[in-house]
């Protein structure tokens, strides 16, 4: 005998299943995903991330001092087009003294 489940207990379940689904059902769900999505584009890159020259402006600080705080994790760089960029917020945190002590991990 089968048992049937709902959707949420059978993603709990982890099982590899099979799922029928009818057309009506699957134009359903798709209209609600996409009316959840966050539209591409919705942040804008340029305000999110900060250039390294900025960061060493804004912080006042040289640039071996940022490449030292990469390669502890003080702070994360992310690769742009080729050339890397932080996070305003992680750059901020350090500005404003947020983020705790020397080299934090």
């Amino acid at each position: 005998m089968k048992s049937i489940m709902n959707l949420p207990e059978l993603l709990k379940s982890g099982t590899n299943v099979s799922v029928m689904v009818t057309l009506d059902d699957l134009r359903i769900i798709l209209k609600e995903a996409t009316a959840a999505a966050i539209p591409v584009g919705q942040g804008n890159p340029a305000n999110d991330y900060m250039s390294r020259k900025e960061v060493l402006a804004l912080l006042g600080i040289d640039s071996s001092t940022l490449w030292c705080w990469e390669k502890t994790g003080y702070i994360k760089s992310f690769p742009f087009g080729g050339r890397k960029r932080y996070r305003r917020e992680d750059v901020e945190a350090i500005r404003t003294g947020r983020k705790g002590g020397r080299h934090e991990r």
